[in-house]
Parts: C-alpha cells; structure tokens; sequence
C-alpha cells in the first residue's frame, strides 16, 4: 500500500483544513485556485480572513462567500486586526471548527501565526505555516521597523532573527515559496521542524479572451506603487523608456502613495502614460497579453506579475533579480537605467531573443500553474499529516 494509501485510511475520506489567510478572493488572488485544486482532491476547505482587499484593490469583499465549494469567513476588517486583535473573532473561528472538525491549520503568512496558535489551543490540531520568503525572515530583514518590534516585543513575539525560530517552534511543519529557500531548507529548519518548497502558483481563467494583437510600442507594469516595491525608480526609468526606447506608451496599473508621482508623469508625457488603480484579474492578464513587453522595478518578490507576465507570453524586462528568474532565458535583467533602455531595444531588434523569452517563459508558467502547486501543496499536507 503506498504512503497515501496508508495516510487516507488513517484521516478517512476527507483531509479537513481550517485555513487563515491576510485576504482571499480568486477574483485577485492567484493562490486561490491552488486551494480550489485541493478542494477538487477531495479535500475540504474553510478559510478564515479579512474583508479588505488590501494591495490588490479598493474597498471591501462581502463578509461571507462560496468559492467552489470553499466556505470563505471574512471575520477581520483587514489584516492588521488579525494580527493585533486576534481573539476579536475567535469564539467564531472555534464555531466553525467545531463543525468542519479540522485535521489541521493552515497559516498563511507569518503574522498570523497568533491567531493560528490561539485556534490550536482550542482545536489541538498540527500547524502548517507558509511565507513568502523564509530566508528573509531568518536574516531578520523583515519587521525592523521600530513599532513593529515594540507590537511583537509587547505580544513575546521576538523580532529580527529569532522571529523565524518562534515560527518553527510555533509551527509544526512550514513552507516557504521563494525559490532561493530550495538550497537552504535544512538551515531554514529549526526546533526540528520541516520546511519545504513550494512554488507561487500562477493560474489563468479558463474563459480568459487574449487579445489578438500585440501593441507594439507599449510597455507595462501591474502592481501595487509602494516604496517597499521600489516602484520610486519609475521617477527615473519611464521618462528613460519614453525618450530613448522604441516605447510609445507605457501602462501603470496600481494603487498605493507612488500613485501621485505616476500622475504628475503622466501630466508631463500626456497620453504617453496611461495609468488605471486597479482593474479585475481577467482585464489585467489581457492588458498583459495585449503588451509588447513588461517591465518591473521590484526589487523583493513581485512573483505575482513575473507569473503573469509568463503564462501571456510577455517578454519581461527587470532592474532587479531576486534569484526567480534566469537573465536572457526567461526575462531580461539590467544593470542599471541605461542597460534597461538597452533591453527593451533589444526585444524590438532581436526577434530570436523575444520568442525565446516567450517560449522560456511560458515554460516556466507551467512549473507554477495553480493546478501543479495545488498537487504539491497537498503532497506536502499528507506528508505531514
């Protein structure tokens, strides 16, 4: 009998996850449709989480919604409150695990790890924690802020390197998704503790339209315009793209305080820049699909939009790496501003080098479909269980 075999006959016929995540909603989320594929397995799933759409959009979600089959709890404002005031809803939460009758927790993201332990006092079922990036949290180049350690100083949670050790003493298994983590997971493991990897899932709508031509002078970028992103270098790099590549447009799709600086761009360069604050999932995969290339200043994570940018076929050009994509196979990286004009040129003038980028690519996209993740990731819930 195989090890899944054994493992089901043990569990019964469902593996039962209370999940916890800072907001969820596959009109936005590229996640979710990891957790429909674990809910097409067989599992059953309810998510516990915040109402407010956060960096992905304006507004509120609905406090409750069925998502495939998938009972979505949206008991917190936002996630700052899931964070600080966690027992805020917790008679709730223990509600609704008393009748999903959970066999485990599913954190997602490190800050809630208070809520996922508070549950498991009540629920005394393992832990499993995912992040983004676990390296960072173990070099303690996360939450340096100083009210942020005063918050986890007054909450004994320690800050700087030894918040990961509380993480693995916490968790009783963990995942991170950077793919850097993969050389290091058994420095990464503490108090005994597993880690595994766990690649950002990509996923595009079965009834997505792609457009049927590209634009051909027209650049773009999809995500939030916050300092944490580095999208401060578009101060620098559009009016470089403009001036001296062979761009005629260049798209912003985003909201956060950089906004106000895209403006006064736009003002200068008039219809030139074209700037939206937030547009549904479908409508920005085919303003991707619709582009001649895409570039992104992020200089951490930005995952999302690299995966985006891939399963469209997007030639993407960057100004940093952050060791998720290969230069000249699957994206292009510059050295510095000049270089990155030098890049886009290089996409008009060298058609081997664009289809390779859009061949390479899209390969890429299918390590990460939501589908493939959502196998692993349930892999990973079995192995522990």
């Amino acid at each position: 009998m195989s090890f899944k075999a054994i493992t089901w006959s043990w569990l019964g016929d469902a593996l039962n996850i209370l999940c916890i995540f800072p907001g969820m909603s596959k009109l936005v989320n590229d996640n979710a449709h990891m957790l429909i594929r674990l809910q097409e397995k067989g599992a059953k799933l309810v998510i516990v989480t915040g109402k407010s759409m956060g960096l992905k959009g304006k507004g509120n979600l609905l406090a409750y919604e069925d998502m495939d089959g998938i009972k979505i709890h949206r008991l917190y404002e936002n996630p700052q409150e899931m964070f600080l005031f966690p027992d805020r809803q917790l008679s709730r939460i223990l509600e609704i695990a008393v009748g999903l009758k959970p066999d485990l927790i599913f954190c997602d993201q490190e800050l809630n790890m208070r809520l996922a332990v508070l549950i498991q006092k009540s629920v005394k079922k393992p832990i499993i924690l995912m992040v983004e990036d676990a390296g960072r949290i173990l070099a303690g180049e996360f939450y340096d802020s100083y009210k942020t350690r005063i918050a986890m100083l007054l909450f004994g949670i320690p800050s700087g390197p030894k918040f990961w050790s509380w993480l693995c003493e916490k968790a009783n298994a963990l995942i991170t998704c950077n793919p850097r983590d993969q050389q290091n997971l058994e420095l990464l493991s503490k108090h005994n503790k597993p880690v595994f990897y766990l690649p950002w899932p990509s996923y595009i709508p079965k009834d997505l339209e792609y457009e049927s031509t590209r634009e051909n002078g027209v650049g773009i970028y999809i995500g939030s315009l916050y300092p944490f992103k580095n999208t401060q270098e578009f101060e620098i790099t559009l009016p470089l793209i403009l001036e001296k590549s062979q761009t005629n447009k260049f798209v912003v799709v985003g909201s956060g305080p950089q906004a106000l600086m895209i403006k006064k761009l736009k003002d200068k360069y008039g219809e030139a820049i074209s700037y939206i604050d937030h547009l549904p999932r479908t409508e920005a995969l085919r303003l991707i699909s619709s582009s001649y290339y895409a570039y992104s200043p992020v200089k951490i994570g930005g995952w999302g939009f690299i995966g985006d940018c891939w399963s469209m076929r997007t030639p993407l050009v960057m100004t940093h790496n952050d060791n998720y994509v290969i230069n000249s196979v699957n994206a292009l990286v510059a050295k510095d501003e000049n270089d990155l004009v030098s890049n886009i040129n290089r996409l008009y003038e060298d058609t081997n080098l664009y289809q390779k980028l859009q061949t390479n690519g899209y390969a890429e996209y299918e390590k990460r479909k939501a589908d493939v993740v959502g196998d692993k990731l349930y892999n990973i819930l079995t192995k522990v269980l």
